[in-house]
């Protein structure tokens, strides 16, 4: 190489080393850059971070697009931060990406809750006593509402990114309500001779416990005329006792009820009843025979409720009448209601005897509600079942009738009504109460209040009922 091509590569370095310092100048001086702390920044969802806290390093004055970062929603997000030096401005962005990983902030307000024996223990219920901040809950328990006893609920909480949570707390079942005795078996008259069953002459039940036992301090003797006295006590599976005494006589002969044939004419049923916002009308089955259903209407009725059949272990039977009843009560412009007389003791039951109605029933319009008939108290104990299992019996019955369409309403007595039904405010009541002026103090839309009623076009009794509108 010559000196002269020497001489022209120095020239050519030196200019290169020249540009090479002015570019550094340059971009130190005049163009405005940044550095952050983290390549690739991750930040929890909900939590507080200020966008300055990510610059490490900056040749001018950073001004972020917000103080604060977005942490409100996960996903990938952008933050623009724009450096100032001398007139010179330029924006740079943070890639960033909101994740969730804290899970549901889960605790209970009460680590043990105490509740009577029967009460329902729904997820409204339960959630009641739970402080959560997000997530969808979920419970599971072996909570038996029907035995006393301690049982514990598992709840569970998970957001929307999986993250999950759970806590645990119990429940203490008590039973305080003693044994109730529908039937004491006091003034009960034996024929000389007879056999003495103590299952027919008392009855009894209780709220959780299906089979309380019962034990007995005496006897009667049915070979010798006298009055023999019992002592009972009734126990629960809880320890509550009902005690009670009665007696048995043993008589030669047991006297024929007294019936005076006394009847109560529709008629004087509306003048005693008569007031604003009700309408009279009357329920019957197959024991009223041939109705003539017009010149009942032209007595007065307004409605007419009629048996569709009755119910035992989950088989329906058709009232004979009750298709009979329906068209010609139908044809002359009745409003109807039916109900089921029922004796089933478990749900499977229940259902199928309710299907097997709506079978008969069909597509028939109805204009008064299904009413469910649960009254064989006189027998209670021989069902095996507790208070609190036949209300659910009737809420199963109620499930299968408004899923088709028809209003519910339950029928009872004023002394059931008080002591053994739990959906008496809930649901509309057809109350039974044989007397000039009711007593009872619950909400009921029809009330029976006469089993001896006379009307043109029935021979014989029939039930009176009033419909408050």
């Amino acid at each position: 190489m010559t000196q002269q091509q020497k001489k022209r590569l120095g020239t050519l370095a030196t200019i290169w080393l020249f540009l090479v310092a002015i570019a550094l100048v340059w971009t130190f001086l005049f163009n405005p850059s940044i550095r952050f702390t983290e390549s690739e920044v991750v930040l929890e969802k909900g939590e507080v971070y200020f966008a300055q806290q990510f610059v490490q390093k900056a040749n001018g004055t950073v001004t972020p697009e917000q103080e604060q970062m977005d942490t409100a929603t996960i996903g990938a997000k952008e933050l623009v931060y724009t450096v100032q030096k001398g007139p010179f401005r330029k924006e740079h962005i943070l890639s960033y990406e909101v994740v969730d990983t804290r899970p549901p902030q889960l605790s209970v307000l009460s680590s043990s809750i105490q509740v009577e024996a029967g009460t329902s223990l729904t997820e409204e219920w339960m959630k009641e006593n739970i402080s959560v901040d997000e997530g969808t809950l979920t419970f599971s328990t072996d909570y038996d509402a029907t035995a006393a006893g301690y049982y514990t609920v598992s709840v569970k909480a998970v957001d929307e990114s999986g993250n999950e949570s759970s806590c645990t707390y119990e429940v203490v079942v008590e039973d305080r309500e003693a044994p109730l005795v529908f039937r004491n078996g006091d003034g009960t008259q034996i024929e000389l001779g007879e056999e003495f069953q103590l299952g027919r002459t008392i009855s009894y039940g209780d709220n959780t416990d299906p089979a309380p036992v019962l034990e007995t301090e005496g006897r009667v003797n049915t070979a010798q005329v006298g009055k023999y006295p019992i002592r009972a006590t009734l126990t629960d599976a809880s320890g509550n006792q009902t005690k009670w005494s009665f007696t048995v006589e043993v008589v030669e002969e047991v006297p024929e009820p007294e019936d005076d044939n006394s009847y109560y004419a529709f008629s004087d049923f509306m003048a005693d009843h008569a007031g604003p916002n009700r309408q009279f009308g009357i329920d019957v089955s197959r024991w009223q025979g041939d109705i003539d259903f017009q010149k009942v209407k032209e007595a007065g009725c307004a409605f007419v409720i009629m048996r569709i059949g009755y119910s035992e272990e989950g088989v329906f039977s058709t009232d004979t009448y009750f298709r009979q009843n329906f068209e010609n009560a139908k044809k002359v412009g009745l409003p109807i209601g039916i109900y089921l007389f029922s004796y089933d003791n478990n749900e499977e039951d229940v259902r199928s005897s309710a299907r097997m109605m709506f079978e008969e029933l069909g597509e028939e319009t109805l204009q008064m509600p299904v009413v469910f008939d649960w009254e064989n108290f006189y027998y209670f104990q021989n069902y095996g079942i507790s208070f609190q299992q036949l209300n659910h019996l009737y809420d199963v019955f109620a499930e299968e009738v408004t899923n088709r369409g028809y209003d519910c309403m339950l029928y009872g007595s004023k002394t059931y009504l008080q002591s053994v039904w739990k959906h008496t405010d809930s649901r509309p009541v057809w109350l039974a109460h044989f007397t000039s002026k009711t007593t009872y103090e619950g909400p009921y839309r029809i009330w029976q209040a006469s089993a001896r009623g006379r009307i043109p076009g029935i021979d014989g009794y029939v039930d009176m009922n009033i419909l408050y509108e």
